[in-house]
């Protein structure tokens, strides 16, 4: 039995996505990203589908397209990237007295910087 859908290959989702901010300019939320790269592909095939937590995770590592987050407190600490995915390992610093201390953390694969422990995204602005 063959699905009822298509996933569009990481290239075309790029060049869509790129499509659309050179149309736009900057996309200041995830929803309206995912809704205009979505419409953008299914005038190539009206079968395509694609989930945005893909759009994101391959928008953040195409280091192509630019990925500003606005972030919000919260009480709980990241165990993985919230844009890919990816490890976030700590950023080693050391404070007056010499004494090593944890300045925050950084994904090894998308680069995302997270400064204190305790903030999450709360908004995405895609941009060129």
């Amino acid at each position: 039995m063959v699905a009822g859908y298509r996933l569009p290959e990481r290239g075309r989702i790029l060049s869509a996505a790129r499509e659309v901010l050179k149309r736009h300019g900057e996309v200041s939320s995830l929803s309206e990203m995912h809704f205009l790269v979505l419409n953008r592909l299914k005038k190539e095939n009206p079968r395509y589908r694609l989930s945005k937590s893909r759009l994101l995770k391959l928008i953040a590592l195409s280091h192509r397209i630019g990925v500003k987050v606005e972030k919000r407190r919260t009480d709980r600490e990241p165990e993985h990237c919230p844009l890919c995915g990816g490890e976030l390992k700590d950023l080693p610093g050391i404070n007056l007295f010499g004494e090593r201390i944890k300045l925050g953390k950084k994904c090894s694969g998308c680069g995302y910087r997270i400064e204190r422990p305790n903030l999450e995204p709360r908004r995405y602005r895609f941009y060129l």
